[in-house]
């Protein structure tokens, strides 16, 4: 496979910094030009759940046992990618305030930071993950099945140690969106992509005279696919110029800053909690659905999984939000902050919109090209129109909380998150257990997403709302 083209020596020009002029309609609508910066994050995002997909596709033929073994692993990273969020997404926003303010000796600062951060985090995490992996194995999979249990075993054994290539890539990927570059992670995303759809089927069926690995051969196929990116990337990185600028810059007095530590840790911690409670809540909620039958289960299951395409959208703009606010307020440019609470209030609630909409109509009908049960046909029938109330709510908080992290608002973003996700766990079991049933879930889940979204809108228009009438009257001079 040839390499991308680009040498990740001029990350600044590779596109638009946020707030760049632009005209026409999507200028009135995106006044922070979050818009370049969110569509190669969104394939980034993308790229991430294909590669999960091209990885069951191969192993699921080798049967039910080797599938759940999959799926262990994939339900740990998906846990622990909220605890590299703390890290690599308080790094984006330390460093991308450091970026705006021009303050290089401050990026060198952050960085030196963000990778000891990691290092440690890495260590701890694999070290405790290695030494308990087969209690966790049974924690998820249970005792009943002992292949499926030692298929994940070995998966793990490799799955486990390779965390540590898939937070340093995080890490990395950091620096570069911090300084306005997202196409080079969404690059570097699709080039493992492309390397695990070649290795997949050769190491776990043993083509090309390579020995037949099976679940074994698709973690490595996983860790190697990213191993390799991640090695380009860093090279990448040791010749951008950005790097390069921070590495020459003096060391500067840092009695009259934060903690590097400290600022990354108050960035990504809100981050963190967010995805976190998010995560949890919709735990909860399959719980509860479940006792209403499994083609309830079914159908709520495929439609979410379904809604991966829009719901990545939604935060793949949130983290071009937190990129421009973070640099607006570390230039100390208001104008910038309140251009980037325009642009998520309309691209958030526009798009919102657009997604219910696409769920209203397209749900129920795309369930069909999956699977031709008729009992979750109809389950997703009458779960269509719900989810497209919930969806609309929920992706325009997903996009508003975006200024929230960058604007150093993030407290307030994981406090409502909270309260709201509390209203849910509360409201679904007890709403499900009148006589409204299913639907009583439906409006725990909805009373959640209405929560936050018109807490987060209500604070966004009020922070626009207080910045002085002749910043406006510049912004319209611009």
């Amino acid at each position: 496979m040839t390499p991308p083209t680009t040498t990740g020596t001029e990350p600044d020009k590779a596109q638009p910094a946020p707030g760049a002029p632009r005209g026409g309609l999507l200028r009135r609508v995106d006044p922070a030009g979050l818009t370049p910066l969110a569509w190669p994050i969104y394939l980034e995002l993308m790229s991430g759940v294909i590669a999960g997909i091209i990885t069951v596709v191969w192993v699921g033929r080798l049967g039910a046992a080797e599938l759940s073994a999959v799926t262990v692993a994939s339900s740990l990273e998906n846990v622990l990618l909220g605890v590299i969020l703390a890290v690599s997404g308080g790094a984006t926003v330390a460093l991308s305030r450091a970026v705006g303010a021009e303050d290089h000796s401050r990026v060198k600062r952050v960085l030196g930071t963000t990778w000891r951060v990691t290092v440690v985090v890495t260590a701890v995490t694999c070290v405790t993950l290695f030494l308990i992996r087969e209690p966790l194995a049974r924690l998820i999979l249970g005792e009943n099945d002992a292949r499926a249990l030692q298929l994940a075993h070995d998966y793990l054994s490799i799955a486990i140690p390779g965390i540590a290539v898939y937070y340093g890539q995080n890490a990395v990927d950091s620096a570069f969106k911090a300084h306005g570059d997202t196409r080079t992670p969404m690059r570097m995303a699709m080039l493992a992509n492309g390397i695990l759809l070649v290795l997949d089927p050769v190491l776990i069926f043993g083509l090309l005279g390579m020995p037949e690995l099976g679940v074994t051969g698709a973690a490595l196929a996983l860790v190697t696919s990213r191993t390799l990116v991640l090695l380009w990337t860093v090279g990448l990185y040791l010749r951008a110029d950005f790097r390069r600028r921070a590495h020459q810059a003096d060391d500067g007095s840092a009695a009259d800053q934060p903690s590097p530590l400290r600022e990354i840790w108050q960035a990504g911690t809100p981050m963190a909690v967010d995805f976190f409670v998010r995560m949890t809540a919709g735990m909860l909620v399959v719980g509860v659905i479940a006792r209403f039958g499994t083609d309830q289960v079914a159908a709520y299951g495929a439609i979410t999984k379904g809604l991966l395409v829009l719901s990545m959208a939604a935060y793949a703009i949130r983290q071009a939000a937190t990129i421009a606010a973070a640099r607006a307020r570390g230039a100390g440019e208001e104008q910038g902050l309140t251009d980037t609470r325009s642009s998520t209030i309309r691209l958030g609630v526009g798009w919102s919109l657009l997604s219910g909409i696409i769920v209203l109509v397209g749900a129920a009908p795309a369930l069909r090209l999956t699977t031709d049960d008729p009992a979750v046909h109809h389950a997703a029938s009458g779960q269509a129109p719900w989810m497209a109330v919930y969806i609309a709510l929920l992706l325009c908080n997903v996009v508003l909380s975006g200024v929230f992290l960058g604007g150093g608002q993030g407290g307030v973003l994981a406090y409502v998150t909270l309260a709201s996700a509390g209203l849910q766990a509360v409201l679904a079991p007890a709403l499900s257990s009148t006589a409204l049933e299913l639907r009583g879930v439906w409006l725990a889940m909805i009373a959640n997403a209405f929560t936050q979204t018109l807490t987060l809108l209500l604070l966004a228009v009020k922070a626009n709302s207080a910045v002085p009438t002749a910043t406006h009257e510049a912004s319209a001079e611009s």
